[in-house]
């Protein structure tokens, strides 16, 4: 099977490039160009790579793409800028403006990653779930998230503002409305309703393409013309704050109950990705509901006949109540917003959780620090912690898949140093003084953890260190955050929120005038879990749990890529990132 697909993927390949080379050229001032005709979602960029022409020289030699691309124009390719090393590994441009990268013999994402200047995370969120690569397989690259490229050769083409094109061979309306952007039914309409269909050279009138007006901004609450039905179920658990609300007219200074809290500040995030998604198109009808925090209060709400006839619900928090839910409603898609064991999606095939475990963050870890730094000296640490022994050989397998692969590697597995809880000096054996030392440590053993960090501040002096370990060390009152910086910290994190990036800004800014109040994390995991869910059920209908690796957002702290167990099993979310400190705060490692 494996050989007929590489066999597929060759001959799709071979396809696209014959059909490049019989591109029409044309020569102007003594130089030969070919010609492309840009299609509805092509970019610049794409274009460049797909043809192995820099962008700087398409721009040269296009002026008018400086202000962006528009569908049907012609694009001039310079055939002498051409470079034939890269063309040979350029990837496929797809009509719908996203490149295919067919991968080569040992590649990796790491380095596939670095080719084409997008995050790792993106790739695998934009590729199948559990992706391993192997030699011939089509990998799609994220063109908008590309970095370092001019912006505007990042734009996709739009609309143009109609006129006459003359019909070619083969050529359909289908074709045409995809290619200019346009229904194709108004083309029909614009030449008096084709009665003789497309002759092959008539001239025919391509109608502008017209922008559809954004609806109002409804209420969050719908019960007219609505598409679907969306329950959340959040634990606001009202009556648990009586005794608030009452101190609160005395005078007192009062808080609320903090599962009340959490919900509020998760249902306030969930209405603002709402009324953004109302403005691109979505029409449902979403019901918040108080599920409170005990068995009584979720059995009441579960109970009633019309849960049935809900399409998605977001929430419950609790476990218990996801297990009784997806019993009583076994169509609907059931979201576990909240950190929560894998075993809530074990035989609950309709279930997701988004929240990444310790398991899935420790194989991110290992992943990374195989690709970046399998020239270094890796070590991993395995000290004898009786609970810590599964996550320690899921690091050492994950570590070792990868760097089996890599061709500047060290050695052919990790090295692996068991220290004592407070007796080092095996990992001091191993240590090199003319290398970087990568120590990962998957350990939450205050113990442990608290004399490693001692011991190796005072060996940074004498070597490189790069220390790697989990997020639960900053909880650790006795580990010191001056001394992590000074070993170059890193870690893998499910989430991250980033004061500084201006979609942030401008969320905290709209957040505090709307509510009156800070944000905090419940107020983010709300709007990106209700975006990611709500734009999946706009883009890819009742069916979009098969279909997640298509649906695209801009998430503000947390990344989606869901992965399913099994047929039997639900969804959990594999994304991750890795952080590292520098000048006593976080920031994404490069």
């Amino acid at each position: 099977m494996g050989v007929n697909f590489r066999i597929v993927t060759f001959l799709f390949c071979a396809c696209q490039a014959l059909a490049s080379l019989a591109q029409e050229q044309r020569v102007l001032n003594g130089r030969k160009y070919a010609v492309h005709v840009v299609e509805a979602g092509q970019t610049l960029f794409g274009i460049a790579r797909a043809k192995a022409v820099p962008v700087d020289v398409l721009l040269a030699s296009n002026p008018s793409a400086q202000d962006g691309l528009s569908i049907g124009e012609e694009v001039l390719i310079p055939l002498d800028a051409v470079v034939k090393k890269e063309l040979k590994s350029a990837p496929v441009l797809r009509n719908d403006g996203e490149l295919v990268h067919v991968v080569r013999k040992k590649e990796t994402l790491f380095g596939i990653s670095r080719l084409y200047n997008v995050d790792i995370n993106q790739l695998l969120e934009r590729n199948p779930a559990g992706l391993t690569l192997k030699e011939g397989m089509e990998l799609i690259i994220p063109v908008a998230k590309v970095g370092g490229a001019p912006p505007k050769a990042l734009l996709p083409a739009t609309p143009g503002t109609g006129g006459d094109h003359t019909v070619q061979p083969g050529e359909t309306l289908f074709g045409l409305g995809k290619r200019y952007g346009v229904d194709p039914e108004a083309i029909r309409a614009a030449n008096g309703g084709l009665p003789e269909g497309l002759k092959t050279g008539a001239s025919i009138i391509i109608p502008s393409a017209v922008e559809e007006e954004s609806p109002a901004e409804p209420l969050v609450r719908i019960k007219e013309h609505m598409r679907y039905k969306v329950a959340m179920l959040l634990p606001f658990s009202i009556q648990r704050n009586d005794s608030v609300l009452s101190r609160a007219t005395s005078g007192e200074k009062a808080t609320y109950y903090e599962p009340t809290r959490v919900a509020i500040q998760f249902h306030n995030g969930a209405r603002m990705a709402i009324d953004s998604l109302r403005k691109i198109g979505l029409h449902a009808d979403v019901d918040v509901v108080d599920m409170g925090d005990g068995l009584k209060d979720w059995n009441t709400v579960i109970r009633k006949p019309e849960i049935q006839e809900y399409d998605l619900f977001i929430g419950p928090f609790h476990r218990t109540a996801i297990e009784q839910l997806a019993r009583t409603n076994q169509r609907a898609h059931i979201v576990c917003p909240v950190q929560q064991s894998n075993k809530v999606i074990l035989g609950m095939p309709t279930v997701s959780k988004v929240v990444p475990t310790r398991s899935d963050l420790v194989k991110h870890a290992a992943r990374y620090v195989a690709n970046k730094y399998a020239a270094s000296n890796v070590i991993l640490l395995r000290p004898e912690i009786a609970n810590e022994k599964e996550t320690q050989d899921q690091v050492r397998v994950a570590l070792n898949e990868v760097l089996v692969q890599r061709s500047e590697r060290l050695r052919d597995s990790v090295l692996v140093a068991k220290p004592g809880k407070r007796d080092f000096a095996d990992l001091m054996s191993k240590l090199d003084a003319g290398r970087l030392n990568v120590i990962v440590a998957p350990s939450e053993d205050v113990e442990f953890v608290t004399a490693l960090v001692t011991k190796l501040k005072g060996m940074a002096t004498k070597h490189k260190i790069r220390l790697v370990g989990m997020e639960s060390w900053y909880g650790m009152p006795s580990v010191s955050i001056t001394d992590l910086e000074v070993l170059d910290f890193t870690y893998a994190a499910g989430i991250f929120f980033d004061p500084t990036d201006p979609r942030v800004l401008d969320f905290t800014t709209a957040y505090r005038e709307r509510y009156k109040t800070d944000v905090d994390e419940y107020a983010l995991l709300g709007f990106d879990v209700t975006f990611f869910y709500l734009k999946a059920l706009l883009s890819e209908g009742l069916g979009f749990a098969e279909h997640f690796d298509q649906v695209r957002t801009e998430p503000l702290h947390m990344g989606f890529r869901m992965s399913r167990t099994g047929a039997e099993n639900g969804f959990r979310n594999e994304y991750a990132i890795m952080l590292e400190q520098e000048d006593l705060r976080l920031i994404r490692a490069q």
